[in-house]
């Protein structure tokens, strides 16, 4: 199974602080308050995409980060190689009851896998981070949701 980790998750809600501040630099403090992430474990996510060109740093007191590079160019792959060093999709199937060869998946987890390896190359981090281009959060997974109260006096 896929199970993207925090370090994607955040560095995403980073991507997307930055992006509706295009061509400022934001301090790695001021997005870690907005979204009340650990600062330190944002920090290392924002220099390995500086260290990989996606972001630009400035030092000193007004420094911070801006994207640099075409988040058009960019795939949502690209982003998790980056931080996590290896895209992993499905389950080990090493050893199953039907089959002793070891690396045998059944046809079925391979479909899946191949789609889902599609759709990570497919997916750009403008679709996910961009203002006006994010993918929208299906409906379905709002229903369990708890409606917003609104006080009227």
């Amino acid at each position: 199974m896929l199970c993207l980790t925090r370090k994607t998750d955040y560095a995403l809600i980073a991507m997307g602080y930055l992006a509706e501040r295009q061509g400022r630099v934001v301090a790695a403090r001021e997005i870690s308050r907005a979204f009340d992430l650990p600062e330190a474990l944002l920090m290392n996510i924002l220099k390995r995409l500086q260290s990989r060109g996606i972001l630009n740093s400035a030092r000193g007191k007004h420094g911070g980060y801006r994207i640099a590079a075409d988040l058009d160019q960019i795939s949502l792959y690209e982003l998790i190689r980056v931080l996590e060093g290896k895209v992993e999709a499905g389950c080990d199937h090493d050893e199953t009851p039907t089959s002793s060869r070891r690396g045998w998946k059944p046809a079925p987890i391979r479909a899946i896998h191949s789609k889902l390896m599609g759709f990570l190359h497919e997916v750009t981090l403008s679709d996910l981070v961009l203002p006006g281009r994010r993918i929208d959060v299906p409906l379905e997974a709002l229903k369990n949701a708890r409606p917003a109260t609104i006080d009227v006096l």
